[in-house]
């Protein structure tokens, strides 16, 4: 069996034991409130932005993208794996509210996420398992691509806007409902925004058939390695696993207000 296909069983054999943890009407209201949820955040406007189209049509100079750059890794990519491991730790949340080791099925969903994002496994295997291939490292490499100095790397003042979508993913690290739910809504934002970042990227004459870019994206895009919209629908199945724990109203206020954050970290990035 192919590394594919195996991880594939073992997601689905993870899915099957979340929902048979659970009562079926529980599962039911659950994945009923959170998909009217997630069509209020895809029509946030966050994810019909101005700068999407921008990014695409050489809008941007060189040194507008390498601040981009700058920014973006600030607001969610050096953080990205430490929101995954906050989430994998603080789904012992669930062993006093459900029943003891409850917590080893999110877990070993979220799991898959890890190994994406640290390069020890791809989808379809087309990168070498090694650290290097991290999507930090990867990411970081754009950085040298984009031949921003070491020393302006070093002694860049961030945005308030970039430092507020950093604290408010950071803000939710001891709650495993809201890490969860911020996960998915900056993997959402990651699908929505990767592609014009690379074609900015791309017009500056800089090779992003491999590497970062090449990994950010989804599975119905045959010519990327990416598998951002499963990892996404993951993170809300262990959202429908586990929703009537907590107050809907107040789950769906941190998704609006998560939106509302990088909506104006992106209405800043217009103005660069």
């Amino acid at each position: 069996m192919c590394n594919t296909t195996a991880s594939l069983s073992a997601r689905k054999n993870a899915i099957n034991l979340l929902k048979n943890s659970i009562t079926e009407s529980d599962w039911n209201r659950n994945d009923k409130q959170l998909a009217s949820l997630r069509k209020e955040i895809l029509e946030h406007p966050l994810f019909k932005h101005q700068i999407i189209e921008k990014l695409k049509t050489n809008a941007f100079n060189l040194n507008q993208i390498q601040d981009i750059h700058l920014e973006y890794q600030h607001s969610i990519v050096e953080i990205f794996t430490d929101a995954l491991l906050m989430a994998q730790f603080q789904a012992r949340q669930l062993d006093s509210k459900m029943f003891p080791t409850i917590k080893m099925l999110p877990r070993f969903l979220i799991a898959f996420n890890i190994n994406d994002e640290f390069g020890l496994s791809s989808e379809n295997n087309t990168y070498e398992n090694t650290p290097l291939n991290a999507h930090f490292c990867l990411f970081n490499k754009v950085l040298d691509d984009l031949e921003i100095p070491k020393e302006r790397i070093e002694n860049f003042n961030f945005s308030q806007e970039a430092d507020n979508v950093r604290n408010f993913l950071e803000g939710t690290y001891s709650d495993y409902v809201k890490v969860i739910l911020a996960l998915a809504i900056a993997e959402q934002q990651v699908i929505t925004f990767s592609p014009p970042l690379k074609t900015a990227v791309h017009n500056l004459n800089i090779n992003t058939s491999q590497g970062y870019y090449d990994v950010h994206g989804t599975t119905e895009d045959e010519t990327i390695s990416a598998a951002d919209d499963l990892h996404e629908e993951d993170l809300w199945l262990l959202l429908t696993h586990c929703l009537h724990l907590s107050d809907f109203e107040d789950v769906r206020k941190v998704a609006i207000d998560y939106c509302n954050a990088w909506y104006k970290f992106w209405e800043k990035m217009n103005t660069i």
